[in-house]
Parts: C-alpha cells; sequence; structure tokens
C-alpha cells in the first residue's frame, strides 16, 4: 500500500508539473510577458501549484504527516477548479477556436487529470471519518482568498486578462467580472457560488462519515 501510494502520488506530481509547465509554454508562444504573468493570476494556476506544493510536501518531506482537514480543503480546493471548467467556461474557450494542441492537452491535465487524482488520492489514502462538522466552512477560506486577490488586484494593477471572443477584462473569469455583471448582480452570483461550495463540502463530509463507518 506504502508502495502504491508512493508510486500514485509521483505520477500525480510528474502530470500536474506538466499540466502547469504546458500551460506557460503553450502561452509562451502567443502571448507577451504580461499574459505570462496574468496566467499566473487565474484560479485554475493557482490551486494546481497549491495542488503540487502539497504532494510534494507530503511525497518528499513528510509523508507520514498527512491531515485529513487539510486533504478536505485540497479536495475541494481543486474540485472547484475542475468543475467550473466543465460546467462554466470549457464551452466558451473551445467556441474561442485556434486552440493549440499544447495548451488543449494542458487544459485537460490541469482542469480535469489533477482534479480527478486528488479526489481518488483522498478515496485510496486518506483515512476516513476524521472530518469535523466545521471543516467545510473552513475550506471556504482558499476561495474567499482568491476572490479578494482578484478584486484588489483588478483594482490595483493596469494589467488585463484576455476574456472571451477576444475582449480584456480586469477580472479572470466572467462569473466574477463586476464591471460586466454590475456589483448587485455580480455579488448574489458570488453568494449562490458560495452556497453551493459550501454543500458540496457538505457532501464530502457525509461521504467522509459514511466511508469512515463503513470501514469501522
Amino acid at each position: 500500500d506504502t508502495v502504491f501510494k508512493s508510486i500514485y502520488r509521483f505520477l500525480f506530481l510528474v502530470l500536474c508539473e506538466a499540466g502547469i509547465i504546458l500551460q506557460y509554454a503553450a502561452i509562451s508562444k502567443t502571448g507577451s510577458r504580461d499574459n505570462l504573468i496574468m496566467l499566473s493570476c487565474y484560479y485554475t494556476m493557482i490551486s494546481n501549484f497549491i495542488c503540487f506544493l502539497y504532494f510534494a510536501y507530503l511525497t518528499v518531506i513528510r509523508p507520514k504527516s498527512e491531515k485529513s482537514a487539510v486533504k478536505g480543503a485540497i479536495v475541494m480546493c481543486i474540485s472547484l477548479t475542475g468543475i467550473a471548467y466543465h460546467l462554466l467556461l470549457s464551452g466558451n474557450m473551445e467556441a474561442g477556436g485556434n486552440l493549440s494542441p499544447m495548451l488543449i492537452i494542458s487544459n485537460q491535465l490541469v482542469h480535469t487529470a489533477v482534479p480527478l487524482m486528488v479526489f481518488f488520492d483522498y478515496l485510496l489514502f486518506t483515512p476516513k471519518g476524521s472530518f469535523k462538522s466545521f471543516d467545510p466552512l473552513a475550506w471556504t477560506l482558499i476561495p474567499i482568498a482568491y476572490l479578494i486577490f482578484a478584486v484588489v488586484r483588478a483594482e490595483i494593477s493596469p494589467l488585463m486578462f484576455s476574456g472571451f471572443g477576444g475582449t480584456s477584462s480586469r477580472y479572470p473569469y466572467p462569473f466574477m467580472d463586476f464591471d460586466l455583471l454590475g456589483t448587485g448582480k455580480g455579488i448574489l452570483i458570488i453568494i449562490v457560488m458560495s452556497v453551493i461550495y459550501i454543500a458540496m463540502g457538505y457532501l464530502l463530509y457525509v461521504l467522509d462519515r459514511l466511508l469512515g463507518k463503513k470501514r469501522k
């Protein structure tokens, strides 16, 4: 089991790193230095960096220091990346066309392979039944911190994101573009997404409890 876990997590690190590198390589061929800077400001890239650093820490530095609550936060953090991409963004990106093979592959790595592998890592290797009832609320700190970062960045930085359909925006994603949506509608969308995120967290909490009881 320990050998399989080590191999699985090493493979995860390879794929996660490949997805990140290919994203930057694809943008470097088509964009300016500013585009590379802005790429680092997307939630997708930040969540993938978080996952890579977390699993590198577990695999290389402290393989026996895994905390269930932290794993839950990582699972939720990267699940948001995958779900938002496939439900809200992938259609718009494909409609834009002209995606290079490198970008298509890297999109699937960072938006599909990494979220799935993190979730299966939880199912396979994380002790079940250890989540606390307040953990799903604590797990919202990562997306809340990102929202604050995105709003502050929009106010203080002159750099613009390349939007869908050839447009540009101060905000990385259309569902949080307060300039386009207006403050009221933007806040309403954020509230709805936050409620959904918390509900998903409690679904993971319930799943963890059920798996914990089954194992016992």
